[in-house]
């Protein structure tokens, strides 16, 4: 444990951590540092914590927009369900076919969420031939309902 003067143990007062892990956090990792933690530990903590994840209902809002992510402009495909839970999400370079593919099957090859009775989605026109296809392959319900309506992803 460090001894700090009063007036420096002023700057850490009503912080969430204490003062040495924030020393240390702020004076001994770079942001590489934290970069490979996270490609090395998120994945094992996802797979961890999806099983204590509450269900999903079965009416998904699917959505893309244009959106920066560490300074890099990019599309960010989001899916949530009818009361604004986040099903997954994607971000992508493009907003093309094969984007809207790989963000569907992602979404669907999880486990923890139902297979969805509707999706709603916006005008992307890479949607429905995705949709068709999933559907095809058995991947979606043959009853499963696609509607193209934006104002339905108010959620989003």
């Amino acid at each position: 444990m460090l001894l700090l003067t009063p007036s420096v143990s002023g700057l850490f007062k009503w912080r969430q951590f204490e003062p040495e892990v924030i020393l240390l956090a702020v004076g001994c990792v770079d942001r590489v540092t934290v970069w490979r933690w996270v490609q090395r530990y998120v994945p094992e903590m996802e797979r961890r914590l999806r099983s204590r994840l509450k269900p999903t209902s079965d009416s998904w809002r699917v959505d893309s927009e244009l959106h920066p992510v560490m300074g890099k402009w990019g599309y960010l495909y989001r899916a949530v369900n009818s009361s604004g839970a986040t099903i997954d999400f994607l971000h992508s370079a493009k907003q093309d076919a094969a984007a809207a593919k790989r963000f569907l099957s992602k979404t669907l090859g999880r486990q923890h969420h139902p297979v969805p009775r509707v999706i709603n989605t916006d005008g992307h026109s890479a949607y429905p031939p995705a949709i068709v296809r999933f559907k095809a392959e058995g991947a979606l319900d043959e009853d499963c309902r696609h509607r193209p309506v934006p104002y339905l992803n108010n959620v989003l």
